[in-house]
């Protein structure tokens, strides 16, 4: 009950806050207006936070709201700004995330493809317990897998293919190397040896122009969060500060995301 309070006022917060007329992003940019314009990373972050609240459709707000009740999902509102534009730029078609909990971004990325009329081949991996890390504790309650069904269908959103076991299985080694995918979103295991391997595998099996997205890894760069955001945990960002700049570009950072695109 008092999450839940505490989780009400500061949505109520948020919703002040946003709703106000900022002159300097109450436009539509493209990203590489957003990029020339916006220099810093709170701009950008601001920006597409106020995209969201402001500019962004109304589904796009009723599936974030969605997933902000319950404990369905985690992330934050500019990440569902975020997806919109690099869904409507780039229209990846083979997509990989690793690290599903109840399946809120994959199913952003379903509705994305829906929305813009292209088509997706999603995958996720997930052992679907609660099996967390030194960051991270989850539901102990649940039935991982069913879950995300279920809230896909919610949404009457097509199945994806969903790979059950960790990231670092021989298995799981195997469907990320299965493909030459367009966009991975490596969200899963939050300590340096996994997020460094995860990047490893995933670098090799992403196509020239593809994306490769890195959630909580914005510590030691000049993003600055709010109250309401993070700029996520030491695995995950030293894994992007070591990423070899002549191979992958940073094109965006939102908040705690980080998006590189392969050379």
């Amino acid at each position: 009950m008092i999450k839940q309070i505490l989780f009400t006022r500061i949505y109520k917060i948020k919703l002040a806050f946003t709703r106000r007329k900022i002159n300097k992003y109450d436009k539509i940019y493209s990203l590489s207006q957003i990029s020339h314009y916006l220099k810093s990373r709170n701009e950008k972050y601001n920006y597409f936070y106020h995209f969201f609240w402001n500019l962004s459709p109304k589904w796009l707000k009723e599936h974030r709201a969605y997933f902000s009740q319950n404990f369905r999902g985690f992330g934050e509102d500019a990440f569902h700004a975020m997806w919109f534009f690099v869904f409507k730029k780039f229209k990846p078609k083979y997509i990989l995330e690793i690290g599903i909990y109840r399946g809120q971004t994959l199913s952003l990325f379903s509705l994305l493809g829906k929305k813009f009329e292209f088509e997706v081949d999603i995958h996720g991996i997930s052992p679907f317990t609660s099996a967390g890390d030194k960051v991270s504790q989850y539901l102990g309650n649940l039935d991982y897998y069913k879950d995300v069904m279920i809230n896909f269908d919610f949404f009457k959103l097509p199945l994806p293919v969903l790979h059950k076991g960790f990231s670092t299985d021989e298995d799981m080694i195997k469907v990320i190397k299965s493909k030459v995918w367009d966009l991975i979103y490596i969200d899963g295991n939050h300590d340096y040896e996994i997020v460094k391997q995860d990047f490893n595998i995933c670098a090799d099996s992403i196509k020239k122009g593809g994306l490769l997205v890195l959630d909580d890894a914005s510590l030691n760069t000049d993003y600055t969060p709010s109250f309401y955001s993070t700029a996520g945990h030491p695995g995950p960002s030293f894994v992007a500060s070591e990423i070899n700049l002549d191979l992958f570009e940073e094109i965006l950072s939102v908040g705690h995301n980080r998006v590189f695109m392969k050379l």
